[in-house]
Order: structure tokens, then sequence, then C-alpha cells
């Protein structure tokens, strides 16, 4: 473990230099929750909750789910590509290091939404009820991308076909919680459009909490971390048979 410490400071510099990352889920969802913000304004929906504040959450959530693509990158460069000979040679444990990558890179992504969190809090003063709950459920998100994502690298060896999965899974998800548009009317469309989507059932969890309605609140909870359990062991066994 010890041999692993001085490596933590290197992906920590890795991950606040990614510019890429830091435009991606960081940059663009500050200019997005901005524009709509100003466009929005004070109008509210049927329901009487701000628009602002329901397309905020929406937004936060939503980056979260491409939040894992900062694991699977290093995971797979340092593992998969010539750059794993150099790794290799180094005296640390490997499981380790890569245990180490997917910790770091998750709080990254956790740290980023956060900041969208507080952003819009202070800036456009959008409601977010208890705000530890609302960073809890965010980690949430975030812990269930980077499995997810760590599933598709380990589970395909062409690493561009990974991506493009993970962006399914991320576009997948947005797009059948009728955030483009709305979908189909069946059973299928609305199970993956609530408890089928952890999207929906992430939003869930702050709009219930926000209600006071603490049975659905973990109910939704209890699903995401049901969905977290199962990704994780499936991520492993794909890990072990990839990587042994």
């Amino acid at each position: 473990m010890t041999n692993v410490l001085p490596t933590l400071r290197f992906t920590v510099l890795r991950l606040i230099r990614n510019w890429i990352v830091l435009l991606l889920l960081l940059g663009i969802p500050i200019v997005l929750i901005t524009f709509f913000a100003l466009i929005l304004g004070d109008s509210k929906t049927e329901a009487g909750m701000p628009y602002i504040q329901e397309s905020t959450t929406f937004m936060v959530l939503a980056f979260q789910l491409f939040g894992g693509s900062i694991v699977m990158s290093y995971i797979h460069e340092d593992f998969f590509t010539e750059r794993r000979f150099r790794i290799q040679s180094l005296p640390f444990n490997q499981t380790l290091y890569a245990f180490s990558i997917s910790v770091l890179g998750t709080l990254f992504s956790i740290f980023l939404g956060g900041i969208l969190v507080f952003y819009s809090f202070w800036v456009f003063n959008v409601e977010w009820g208890n705000i530890g709950w609302a960073v809890f459920v965010i980690a949430l998100m975030a812990l269930l991308s980077s499995i997810v994502c760590l599933m598709f690298t380990f589970a395909v060896k062409q690493f561009k076909v990974a991506e493009r999965l993970s962006e399914v899974y991320g576009i997948g998800a947005i797009v059948l919680a009728g955030l483009f548009f709305p979908m189909p009317e069946n059973a299928f469309f609305e199970f993956m459009g609530s408890y089928g989507n952890p999207l929906t059932l992430a939003s869930a969890a702050i709009f219930e909490y926000q209600a006071g309605n603490v049975a659905e609140v973990w109910l939704n909870v209890s699903i995401l971390l049901g969905a977290i359990i199962v990704a994780f062991f499936v991520m492993l066994a794909l890990g072990r048979r990839r990587m042994g």
C-alpha cells in the first residue's frame, strides 16, 4: 500500500491538468446552467417547481453519466497500451494502483458535480434542499458511471468501442428519461423512464427528498445501490478475465 501512495499525487495532477475533462464535465455544464437560468427566469412547472431547479438538477446528474470516462481512459492508458510495460516495471502493487485510479477518478467527478451544485445555488439560487444529500446522490451516480465504464473497458478489446458504449449508456439514459422528447407509452419505456434508469432514480431521490416523501427517497436510492453492487461484481468478473 505504501508503495502506491506516491502515485496518488501524480494521478491527481493528471486529473486536474486534463482540460478536456474540465471542459466537458465543468465548463459546458456551467454554460448550460447559466443559459437556461437566463432563459427560464422565474417560470414554474405545473407542480409549482421552478423550471431552473428542475433543469439544473437533471443537467448536473446527467453529466455524471459521463464521469466514468475519466476512470476508463486512465485504466486503458496504464494497463492496455504500451504504457503498461512501464507501469509493470514499477515497484508497487498493480491492483492497488488501478484501484487508486478508480477511486480518485470517481472522487474527481463528484468534486466537479459538487462545484456545479454550489455554482447554481450561489449564483442562481437553485434550491437543492439538503446539499449534503444532493452530493450523496451525485456520488452514487459517479460511482455507478465509473463501474459501468470499466465494465465496457474490460468487456471489449477495442477501446473505441468501449468509448462508444459509454456514450450510449449516458445518452441512452437521458433519452429514455424523456428529456429530449416524450417516450412512447408502454410498459418498457415507462420502466426505463423511471425505476430502470439511473438518471430518473437519482433525480427522484433529490426531488422526493425535497418533498419529504421518505419512502420514495429510499426506494430510489436502494435501487441505485443495488445496481451499483450488481455492476461492481460484473465489473470484477470481467476485469479478472481481461487482466488475468
